[in-house]
């Protein structure tokens, strides 16, 4: 179990959905130290939010039992183009990840304080909307 192998998991559910085809970046994009405005999807990487294998007395493994949380930013130059981005990102719920090793449970949303919201920036005039997803991941 790797933390990249279940963020490429993750990633591959992304790039499935025909929507977001080159629209899956690892930070916001930038060009000249200007936000590129452009519709498009930014996936944060992250650790492993819980290692437990829900056993009285059992000790944290590297391949225990985790939880993954993954936020995703949708970026877009207007209203119509944030929503039509989000749809595509929340088909991921009820999907699973496919991580060699591991059974991974249906992706489901994770309600948060800044989760859900849309945003409009005025200086880099972009439209942004913040959602977080997670799954456990088991062993085989």
């Amino acid at each position: 179990m790797t933390m990249l192998a279940h963020f490429l998991a993750f990633k591959a559910l992304l790039l499935a959905v025909s929507m977001l085809s080159n629209k899956v970046f690892a930070n916001v994009r930038v060009t000249n130290g200007q936000p590129v405005r452009a519709n498009y999807v930014v996936l944060f990487p992250d650790a492993p939010t819980e290692l437990d294998d829900r056993r009285f007395l059992a000790r944290q493994a590297v391949d225990s039992t985790a939880t993954y949380r993954y936020d995703v930013r949708v970026v877009a130059v207007d209203a119509e183009g944030l929503l039509l981005l989000a749809d595509s990102v929340m088909s991921l719920i009820g999907k699973m990840p496919a991580v060699p090793g591991r059974r991974c449970e249906p992706v489901s949303l994770v309600r948060g304080v800044e989760e859900g919201r849309g945003r409009y920036d005025s200086v880099t005039d972009l439209h942004y909307l913040d959602l977080s997803f997670e799954f456990e991941s088991r062993r085989a």
